[in-house]
């Protein structure tokens, strides 16, 4: 019988599972609760790919005489399948769990419906309630296993004039601390980052997660048709792992003195237009990445809406007018907003409009 307990318990479970959202993939991002005789006895995330999945990190923390009867209350269906780690859904028969609570059905066909079949076969109470949160939590996750590519994101600054940087190209900070903060956070629960060359030659930038707790690396992909990545960019430093797109006729010179830098480089069709954005989509989702955010300049952002690549636009609309700065997009561009979800929210001065395609 489910009842507002079930409710407050998943809801507890989502919140678990944002911890290490952003760094699971190619696994979901999962959260897990233990709960008997009116009290939480433990609770779980998983950590990352190869480590403990939310379900058994709960359970570690109990003993058998403690999680017999109890019920598991869990953001995703238990897995039934080997991979890195046992299949989850033993780990609970063999903790005499009562009942088992889940969020949303996993899309990963080796599991979808087979984890609860297992548990109910097993004798244990297996319910699924849906819930908007946690199913817009997995969209990502549901979204690269329906596509194997990644659920993309590009955010792009604005002044109210359409101006994105200084006459000469120089970075500005258009918008202020708030919509900075939401950036951050949005690069942490995102699995993977992408730029361009050009955008690094101009800004230099760390692209990692700062928040006033914690500074952490993400994977980044990088845009440079000729390679002309700068190696003593500060990305080198700051970025978990460095992917970087080139042409194929790129300088073999200056691959190799990236790649002896730490760089993975590959090479994709090149056209009048630039790299195949398509082919890198796709290879950035053979990487397991669920979630890409870009952060790039115009022509960049303009690309990828033109060849209808983005799922989810941030424009960032700051109430500043920069008049002889740079024009953020081309006259020929063309916002196609037809059919998309748009979403307007303040962020101190600031305003960031989110579309939806």
């Amino acid at each position: 019988m489910i009842d507002d307990t079930d409710i407050i318990h998943l809801h507890q479970a989502l919140e678990l599972a944002k911890i290490r959202r952003g760094f699971c993939a190619p696994n979901p991002s999962v959260g897990a609760l233990i709960f008997k005789d009116n009290a939480i006895l433990a609770a779980g995330f998983h950590h990352g790919p190869g480590s403990d999945h939310a379900e058994v990190d709960a359970l570690r923390k109990l003993t058998k005489a403690q999680s017999i009867g109890a019920t598991a209350y869990i953001t995703l269906e238990p897995c039934c399948h080997h991979g890195r780690t046992p299949p989850c859904t033993d780990a609970l028969i063999e903790a005499g769990l009562k009942r088992v609570v889940y969020a949303y059905p996993d899309p990963n066909p080796l599991v979808s419906g087979k984890g609860e079949k297992a548990l109910l076969a097993a004798g244990i109470l297996c319910e699924h309630i849906s819930l908007p949160e946690i199913n817009l939590f997995y969209e990502s996750y549901h979204h690269w296993h329906a596509t194997q590519t990644p659920f993309v994101t590009a955010k792009i600054a604005i002044s109210l004039d359409g101006k994105i940087a200084s006459k000469t190209g120089e970075p500005i900070a258009i918008t202020g601390e708030a919509l900075k903060e939401f950036t951050h956070y949005s690069r942490r629960s995102s699995d993977a980052l992408l730029t361009t060359a050009k955008t690094i030659i101009q800004d230099d930038p760390q692209l990692n997660v700062r928040t006033p707790d914690e500074t952490l690396s993400k994977a980044l992909y990088v845009l440079d048709s000729a390679l002309t990545l700068p190696l003593n960019a500060k990305i080198f430093e700051t970025a978990k792992s460095i992917t970087i797109f080139h042409a194929k006729d790129a300088s073999s010179e200056n691959q190799q003195k990236l790649v002896a830098q730490g760089a993975r480089c590959l090479p994709l069709p090149h056209s009048d237009e630039g790299l195949s954005l398509v082919e890198a989509i796709k290879i950035i989702g053979q990487d397991g990445i669920h979630s890409l955010w870009i952060e790039a300049g115009g022509k960049c952002f303009s690309a990828f809406v033109k060849q209808r690549l983005l799922q989810r636009a941030y424009l960032y609309v700051a109430p500043t007018w920069l008049g002889e700065g740079k024009i953020a997009f081309s006259p020929e561009f063309h916002l196609n907003i037809d059919n998309a979800e748009l979403q307007w929210q303040q962020f101190g001065k600031d305003v960031l409009c989110e579309i939806r395609w």
